[in-house]
C-alpha cells in the first residue's frame, strides 16, 4: 500500500507496484492501462511482465478481446475474473485465445475497474497461465482491498499531472509575452521569470537579482521593493482583492524609468516547508514607446485632447519634457502647458503621480 501511494506522486514507480502485486498474487503478468470501447484500443500504462512485450503485442489484438465485449461490466470499483465475463469454453473458440493467450500460456484473467469515463475504463488486469489454478474468492477480495488504493493514488497522479501541464501551458505562453513578467515569493525569491523578464534582469533595466532575490536596480528604491512585495505577499483576508502598487524604479542614465506593477497571486503550497506561501507578480509596464495614445483608455476615461494623450503617452514612457518636445515638435513652453492642463484633468501633482496613474488605469498597457 505504501508503494501504491508513492507512485501517485512518482508515475516511474508504478512498474515496481505491478511488480510487487504480481508476486503477491502469483500472477504472470499484471497491466496496468485503458480501454476504449468505441475503437477497441487498448492504451497500457505500464505492465509486469517477464517479456516486457505483453502490452505491446496485445495491441493487435485489443480490438478482438472478447473481456471487453460489454461497457456495463467496467463499473468502477467492480473486481471481476475472466469467467465473469466469458466462460473458457467460448473463450478457447476465439481469435483472441488461439493467436494471442495461448501461445503465451494464458488463460485466467482478474480484472479490477480503476475509473470509467465516457467510453473508456481503466483497470488493472493481472493474468495466470492456463496450468495454474482460476483466481478465487480470496484473490478477488485481495485486489479488491488493494483497488480503491490504486483508484486513490491514480486519480491523485492525473490531477497533480493536469495541474503540472496545465501550468506548462501557461508558462509556455508567458513565455511568449513581450512585457517582463516574474512571480516571487514574499522573500521576493523569483519562483518563475519570463524570456522578457531574464533580458530585462540582464540589462538591470529597474530591476536586477542580489543573490536569489529580485531587487531595484537602484539602491534609493530597493527598501520600496521589498516592502511593497512583502505587504502584497502578506496572507489576509483582503489580499485577493487588494489594488496592485504601482512602482516607478530608476534606471541608470541615460535609460529612463521603468514602471512596475505589483499585484498579488494568490497562495501556492511550498511541499519544501510544507505551508502556504503567499506569490506576487511584478510586472514591468513602462518604457513603452510603442504605446498608441489614439486607444489609451487613460486619455478617454480623463477626456485628454489628442495632444494631451501624446505627451502623457511619451510622459508615461519615461521621456523628458525636453524629449518629448523634440518627439512632438513643439516647444517645451507647449510641452509644460499640456502637461499643466493634464494634472488638472486627473487631479495629479507631478509627473511620477501621473504615470503611477496611467499605469492603473490603461489596460492597452503591453
Amino acid at each position: 500500500m505504501r508503494a501504491i501511494h508513492a507512485a501517485g506522486a512518482d508515475a516511474d514507480a508504478w512498474p515496481q507496484v505491478l511488480e510487487q502485486l504480481r508476486w503477491h498474487l502469483d500472477a504472470r503478468v499484471v497491466t496496468l492501462g485503458h480501454h476504449a470501447f468505441t475503437t477497441g484500443a487498448d492504451a497500457i500504462l505500464c505492465e509486469s511482465s517477464d517479456s516486457g512485450t505483453f502490452s505491446r503485442d496485445m495491441a493487435a489484438f485489443s480490438a478482438r478481446n472478447p473481456w471487453f465485449l460489454s461497457s456495463d461490466d467496467y463499473v468502477p470499483g467492480r473486481v471481476m475474473t475472466g469467467e465473469d465475463l466469458i466462460g473458457h469454453g467460448d473463450l478457447r473458440r476465439t481469435d483472441f485465445y488461439r493467436r494471442f493467450l495461448q501461445p503465451r500460456g494464458l488463460l485466467h484473467l482478474l480484472c479490477g475497474v480503476v475509473d470509467q469515463r465516457g467510453q473508456g475504463a481503466h483497470c488493472v488486469s493481472v493474468y495466470r497461465a492456463e496450468d495454474q489454478a482460476a483466481f478465487d474468492a480470496r484473490q478477488r477480495a485481495e485486489l479488491a482491498c488493494l483497488l480503491d488504493h490504486i483508484t486513490l493514488s491514480l486519480r491523485s497522479q492525473w490531477r497533480w499531472q493536469e495541474a503540472d501541464e496545465l501550468a506548462q501551458a501557461l508558462l509556455a505562453l508567458s513565455d511568449q509575452e513581450t512585457r517582463p513578467t516574474l512571480l516571487v515569493s514574499g522573500d521576493a525569491e523569483p519562483v518563475y521569470r519570463n524570456r522578457a523578464a531574464d533580458r530585462l534582469l540582464a540589462d538591470r533595466l529597474g530591476l536586477c537579482m542580489d543573490g536569489p532575490r529580485l531587487v531595484a536596480a537602484s539602491q534609493a528604491d530597493r527598501r520600496l521593493l521589498h516592502d511593497t512585495i512583502a505587504r502584497l505577499a502578506q496572507d489576509d483576508a483582503d489580499r485577493a482583492t487588494a489594488a496592485p502598487a504601482v512602482l516607478t524604479l530608476a534606471c541608470a542614465p541615460p535609460m529612463p524609468p521603468v514602471v512596475v506593477v505589483v499585484r498579488a497571486a494568490g497562495q501556492v503550497f511550498v511541499r519544501q516547508a510544507g505551508t502556504r506561501q503567499g506569490l506576487v507578480m511584478v510586472a514591468v509596464r513602462g518604457g513603452h514607446a510603442g504605446h498608441d495614445p489614439a486607444t489609451c483608455m487613460f486619455a478617454r476615461q480623463y477626456e485628454l485632447t489628442a495632444a494631451q494623450a501624446k505627451v502623457s503617452a511619451l510622459v508615461f514612457a519615461g521621456q523628458s519634457l525636453s524629449a518629448v518636445s523634440r518627439s512632438l515638435n513643439l516647444s517645451e513652453n507647449t510641452v509644460r502647458s499640456h502637461l499643466k492642463q493634464i494634472f488638472q484633468k486627473t487631479d495629479t501633482h507631478g509627473q511620477m503621480e501621473l504615470v503611477h496613474l496611467h499605469a492603473r488605469v490603461c489596460t492597452a498597457l503591453p
